[in-house]
């Protein structure tokens, strides 16, 4: 089956492309060759297209190597995370998954997720982004080093997969420590971590909980149907993709709890440092309030004022009334 577009092939909108054999001989295909490797029936092929690029744009349109769903589904925005088998074109497997944004100069990014649509049949695998992706630069990182050996598209899927779940762990395994660091000031009680610190850590971990679970789910119903062309070989390293992810959504979600109970505790440390401050400034007021209520009084002139001759005791019965009923008004409302 011919596999040539009916479009020329969007040659500036390629990012990277790869030929795959079974006796191990890979190698980039140059962007003037790739429609030739495309029709070799003998190679399987990676191909990594700029969706920002407007001619891969149009040739998506009418190329018949992307089903049209696929396409609808670009053109809508889709990023939910979905695996999925078309029967057309030899029972592709469709996926729209996350992956982590590139931070170039940056060991670790901040945990920014983008969209990585993608179609995989038997020897073809053909992905698409908007922006650069991390696993993906990974993966064409080490397939040009020769980190990476892989015999076909459905191998190149797994290595795939299994770079962006290392990403993933080493991710959390950061967050982790970052949060036994937390803890540790919290148990000291010397420093207590910014409230804004820790809510960033909850609301990354939210995000990543919500982009991760759905794909758990689609993992889970790709089981249930599967390309005919998955080996057995295949269906194993499935079964351990899914394991994995599991994992590390189970992960996430700890993260989160462990995130929300420390904010509690922290919570719990402010309050008790202000009710320790207002039991100091209560107990001074009660030492002083005696004092200043003699002097108050003591200094009353009421001799020197015209009008008020002899009126101390008149005073002191209306400081009385006054204090009475501001007592029996607290004391109606609930308030002591």
């Amino acid at each position: 089956m011919t596999l040539i577009p009916t479009l020329p092939f969007p040659i500036n909108g390629v990012v990277f492309a790869w030929a795959m054999t079974t006796d191990g001989k890979n190698y980039e295909i140059p962007l003037f060759d790739i429609a030739d490797a495309l029709n070799n029936s003998d190679l399987s092929v990676w191909l990594h297209l700029n969706l920002s690029n407007s001619q891969v744009q149009r040739w998506l349109k009418n190329t018949p190597l992307i089903p049209d769903r696929v396409v609808e589904m670009i053109d809508e925005g889709v990023t939910r995370s979905r695996l999925e088998r078309i029967e057309k074109l030899d029972d592709c497997l469709l996926m729209v998954m996350n992956d982590f944004e590139q931070e170039f100069g940056d060991d670790l990014s901040n945990g920014d997720l983008g969209t990585l649509w993608a179609i995989l049949t038997p020897r073809l695998m053909i992905s698409l982004r908007n922006i650069p992706l991390r696993t993906t630069d990974r993966l064409r990182s080490d397939l040009r080093s020769g980190l990476l050996n892989p015999s076909s598209a459905i191998e190149l899927f797994h290595e795939l997969i299994d770079l962006r779940a290392e990403y993933l762990r080493t991710l959390l395994n950061n967050l982790s420590e970052t949060m036994d660091d937390l803890e540790e000031l919290l148990l000291k009680g010397k420093e207590l971590p910014e409230h804004e610190f820790l809510g960033r850590i909850r609301i990354q971990c939210s995000r990543l909980r919500r982009q991760f679970s759905p794909e758990l789910i689609a993992l889970h119903r790709l089981q249930k149907r599967l390309p005919y062309w998955f080996s057995e070989d295949d269906k194993l390293r499935l079964n351990d993709d899914l394991d994995l992810l599991s994992f590390l959504v189970q992960e996430i979600s700890n993260l989160y709890d462990r995130a929300k109970v420390l904010q509690d505790e922290q919570a719990a440390h402010v309050a008790e440092f202000n009710a320790r401050n207002l039991q100091v400034l209560s107990v001074m007021t009660v030492i002083f309030l005696p004092m200043t209520l003699l002097t108050g009084i003591m200094g009353m002139n009421m001799e020197d004022l015209p009008g008020l001759k002899e009126s101390f005791y008149f005073v002191m019965v209306l400081m009385a009334i006054a204090g009475a009923t501001v007592y029996t008004v607290l004391r109606v409302r609930k308030i002591i």
